[in-house]
């Protein structure tokens, strides 16, 4: 998603900042994933748990590292992330729960990370933040995100704890293919507002999206998720790239 937009609006970009991309999205998934199973289990870990835990601080460091390569307004844009991060994986206080567990903020926590992460900070220093059709963008980039989550929320249903009230669990499985066949319409509809010349591919990608939404279901593999969903936005970055070599 973070190359989707260099290649959208023809911004350079240095190696430092995609490796901060990189590692910094690894940190934040094995942290909100593993972080409570750590603090419960941390003096009974399994050799695999224990390189997660150190692939996870080695990430960490890198990404502090490669923090200084950005501007000021890229690093403000990026703690009001890990602000995020925190308050969605330790409660402030012990008494407190955290905001992935408060009713159906979760998609919404993650949607506003990924973004800030791949879209507002590659921009944030190059661009005219009073253009609206900067923040109609942001928009666009938010509802996709929460349509590429909608078919992890369905495929998660039976796993998830019951005390995430997830959309699924909140109105229903039907009801939540439903609401992302909108904002497949509605995010379409921006696309060709702000970024008509991108139409095509995205349309692909959210062409996809709808297929794997409509298909999904509460018993599926948890392969179809974690591999081809997630490899949409990869779809979409190859035909840009292709596009710009002349051959589609």
């Amino acid at each position: 998603m973070f190359e989707i937009t260099i290649f959208e609006y023809d911004f350079k970009t240095v190696l430092e900042e995609r490796a901060f991309i990189f590692f910094s999205s690894l940190a934040a998934y094995n942290l909100v994933k593993y972080l409570s199973f750590f603090n419960k289990n941390i003096h009974q870990l399994s050799r695999n748990i224990k390189i997660i835990g150190a692939m996870t601080g080695i990430s960490l460091s890198v990404s502090a590292y490669l923090f200084v390569y950005f501007s000021f307004e890229q690093q403000f844009v990026i703690f009001l992330a890990t602000l995020f991060l925190v308050l969605y994986t330790i409660p402030l206080n012990p008494s407190w729960v955290n905001l992935r567990n408060i009713g159906s903020i979760k998609i919404h926590i993650v949607a506003v990370c990924w973004t800030l992460l791949t879209f507002v900070v590659p921009l944030v220093s190059q661009i005219d933040l009073n253009n609206s059709t900067f923040w109609f963008s942001v928009l666009q980039r938010y509802l996709w995100i929460i349509l590429a989550i909608l078919p992890f929320e369905i495929a998660d249903f039976r796993t998830d704890s019951e005390d995430l009230d997830t959309l699924p669990r909140v109105i229903g499985v039907s009801r939540t293919k439903i609401l992302g066949y909108l904002i497949f319409v509605l995010t379409l509809f921006l696309v060709y507002v702000n970024r008509p010349n991108f139409l095509f591919v995205y349309t692909i990608m959210l062409s996809l999206y709808v297929y794997f939404l409509a298909t999904s279901s509460v018993n599926q593999s948890s392969y179809r998720t974690i591999f081809w969903v997630e490899a949409v936005p990869f779809v979409g970055w190859i035909i840009l790239f292709l596009k710009l070599q002349d051959y589609v």
